[in-house]
C-alpha cells in the first residue's frame, strides 16, 4: 500500500489573489499517471491551495472561531476534492471522498481518526481521497486547520505503508541551492525555505519536520516524477525520521 500526498501548489493556482482556481490540466495529468502506473493499494491525500488558504486568511481562522468561515473553507475544500475524484474515476479508478472535517478530530492535542476503515476501503479496491481541511478540537472547543501533510504523516504512522510520497512543485529538499538525496534531522537548521507567504500550513519546513518527528520515511519529489515514484524508483529527497 502507498500513501501519496499531492501538494496544493501542484493542483491549484496559488498566485496572489487566486481563490478557488484549480489547475484542471494538471489534475487530469496526475489522475492519468496514477491510473497507468498504480500496481498496489493507494491512499491519496491532496493539498487545497487556493481552495483553502485564502478563506483561512480572510476569516482569520487561525486566530478566532468563525463558524461561517469554517463552513466556507470546508465546502471549498470539498469542491476541489470532488474535482480530483472525478478525474480519477474518469480513468477507471474507484476513488471515495473522505472529508477530514467529519471524520477526524483533535483530542488532547492528538489527531484521532478511524484508520481501520480507511485501510479496509483500500483492501476493497477503493482509493480513499483525503484533503486539507478544518478539524474540530474537542478538548479546546475550537476549529483548527488540518494540513494534508499532517494527514499523510499521521496515516503513515498508523498504517505503515510500503512507501510515503509527497509530490510537490519543487525537486525535493533544497539546502545551499542543491537538492539533497537524503535528509535527516541534522539538516533541519540548514534547509533552504521554499515556503509561500500564503501557505498557512508550514510549507517545506513544516513538511520535513512533521516527517522526522513522526519517525517515518518519505520521498519528497517534483510531481513530474510521479510515475517513477509509483513504480518504486528513488526520486527527489528521501527524508528519514
Amino acid at each position: 500500500m502507498l500513501i501519496l500526498k499531492i501538494g496544493g501548489a501542484v493542483i491549484t493556482d496559488k498566485s496572489v489573489g487566486a481563490v478557488n482556481k484549480a489547475r484542471m490540466d494538471e489534475i487530469e495529468r496526475i489522475a492519468k499517471i496514477i491510473a497507468e502506473n498504480l500496481s498496489d493499494g493507494l491512499i491519496l491525500v491532496h493539498g487545497v491551495g487556493s481552495f483553502g488558504h485564502p478563506h483561512v486568511i480572510k476569516y482569520r481562522l487561525l486566530e478566532r472561531k468563525d463558524v461561517n468561515g469554517v463552513t466556507v473553507a470546508h465546502l471549498s475544500c470539498v469542491s476541489l476534492n470532488v474535482i480530483v475524484c472525478g478525474f480519477l474515476h474518469k480513468f477507471g479508478l474507484n476513488p471515495v471522498p473522505y472529508h477530514p472535517m467529519s471524520t477526524f478530530k483533535v483530542v488532547n492535542g492528538k489527531l484521532v481518526f478511524d484508520a481501520d476503515t480507511i485501510k479496509k476501503f483500500v483492501e476493497e479496491g477503493l482509493i480513499p481521497v483525503l484533503h486539507g481541511d478544518m478539524v474540530y478540537n474537542v478538548t479546546e472547543r475550537k476549529f483548527e486547520v488540518l494540513s494534508g501533510d499532517r494527514i499523510a504523516v499521521e496515516l503513515a504512522k498508523v498504517l505503515k505503508p510500503d512507501a510515503l510520497g509527497f509530490a510537490t512543485d519543487v525537486e525535493g529538499v533544497i539546502v545551499d541551492g542543491k537538492v539533497l538525496k537524503e535528509f535527516t534531522r541534522d539538516f533541519i537548521e540548514k534547509i533552504e525555505s521554499v515556503r509561500s507567504k500564503t501557505d498557512v500550513t508550514g510549507g517545506m519546513l513544516g513538511k520535513v519536520k512533521a516527517i522526522i518527528d513522526a519517525g517515518v520515511r518519505a520521498s519528497i519529489f517534483h510531481a513530474r516524477h510521479l510515475d517513477r515514484f509509483l513504480k518504486g524508483e528513488e526520486v527527489g529527497t528521501l527524508v528519514r525520521g
